[in-house]
């Protein structure tokens, strides 16, 4: 098994929009600018000039002077929204996806872009793993309120390409890994990539050695088995005949395409049962529930449905802290979200039978205690949270958890 990493913008999506005197081209960076005017390209042609000069420290440097050009010229969420959903994929991309044998590989987006962006290709795709330099939210008014970021580009792409190798402890960062990029800001990822290519690559990524330039991401289907059991050196002399006939049939041969079938058709009857088990266990009810799994990456991986929305269709219960805690305070403001201090002989047992599901803080009480609390009763299914008193980043652990509980 290995990690398919790709960039976002210009790989992933097109990057049609180039504001002359700017060395990039840009898919909703530079399309927002011209959204909101003369100006505000003026401005954004301006921050480049200064990227370019090393007058920003770093990259979310340089990002924050763009959002301040957001501010002050008015970006809205119809505005933003408009331009995440008229992003067009790259050539081959939708195709290689869903042929992408992710028993095989494990596709990972790692961009400097938005994490709205992301989000879309993450649903629309099926990839779990994204990260995103910044992401927007707006208030109820439609004007840019607040936002987060990552320092995600660059050199920094590698960073979390390494947080992942940490929690896959059997992949091996030397071997194990494909990168798939566009511009100059990926030019240090694809260096130490073991294979890397470049779609419609800008001149400095072409220069990287080794890098294997396509036109569409079909072209990269002809290597992936290959890249599974040999090194960079070798995949780089398979002979230009048996590439240009991998191509043109999209697969290596009729015995790989009939795998590639099978996978497919496995992984929707697997997806089919699990569904229909979930249905069935909510239907009866199970007195000893799942307990779901937890790891950090569920932590810091910005989830694909935001908390908020995964709760309007959920009841939800977090149990734990000290009720006084500003941590639990701040919790307890979620709307829509259930919350219990974690006292053993303090526990209101009708909420947590009502309950479609329970967070458990810092292992403050066994699954089986609530059992027996509620007398044997049902009980939901239930996670047990890592200690960490980061509000954002419990959001995002309990949101990831109740996507795969939900959606997988």
């Amino acid at each position: 098994m290995k990690f398919f990493v790709c960039d976002v913008e210009g790989t992933i999506f097109k990057a049609k929009i180039k504001i002359e005197g700017t060395d990039y081209l840009s898919t909703m960076w530079q399309s927002i600018a011209v959204a909101l005017g003369d100006a505000a390209v003026q401005e954004e042609k301006i921050s480049h000039e200064k990227w370019d000069n090393l007058e920003f420290d770093n990259y979310l440097e340089w990002v924050r002077a763009t959002i301040e050009i957001h501010r002050k010229y008015g970006l809205k969420k119809d505005t933003f929204d408009a331009l995440i959903k008229s992003a067009e994929y790259n050539e081959g991309v939708e195709e290689f996806f869903n042929e992408l044998n992710r028993q095989d590989y494990i596709p990972v987006l790692i961009s400097g872009g938005f994490q709205n962006l992301i989000r879309r290709a993450q649903n629309e795709l099926d990839i779990e793993y994204g990260f995103g330099a910044c992401e927007y939210n707006f208030d109820e008014y439609g004007y840019l309120a607040n936002y987060s970021l990552q320092p995600s580009d660059f050199k920094g792409k590698i960073h979390f390409l390494d947080t992942l190798f940490k929690a896959f402890k059997k992949l091996n960062k030397k071997t194990d890994w494909i990168f798939v990029g566009d511009g100059k800001n990926d030019v240090d990822i694809a260096k130490q990539a073991p294979l890397a290519f470049g779609i419609n690559p800008h001149d400095k990524l072409k220069a990287v050695n080794g890098l294997i330039e396509i036109n569409s991401f079909m072209d990269i289907l002809p290597y992936l088995d290959n890249a599974l059991n040999q090194t960079k050196n070798e995949i780089l002399n398979i002979q230009a005949g048996d590439i240009s006939k991998n191509k043109s049939k999209k697969h290596a041969n009729d015995e790989d395409t009939l795998k590639q079938k099978v996978f497919r058709l496995e992984r929707d009857i697997r997806t089919l049962k699990q569904k229909l088990s979930d249905q069935k266990g909510k239907a009866e009810k199970k007195q000893h529930a799942p307990q779901i799994s937890i790891n950090e990456l569920d932590y810091v991986n910005i989830p694909r449905k935001s908390l908020d929305e995964i709760l309007k269709d959920l009841k939800v219960v977090f149990l734990g802290m000290d009720e006084n805690s500003a941590e639990f305070l701040r919790l307890n403001n979620i709307q829509g979200l259930r919350t219990i201090p974690g006292m053993k002989n303090n526990i209101d047992t009708r909420i947590i039978q009502n309950a479609d599901f329970l967070f458990i803080y810092k292992n403050c009480i066994t699954h089986s205690d609530i059992w027996h609390a509620c007398n044997g009763a049902s009980t939901p299914p239930c996670c047990f949270l890592l200690e960490h008193s980061n509000k954002k980043l419990l959001e995002n652990a309990m949101a990831n958890v109740l996507y795969r509980y939900i959606y997988k």
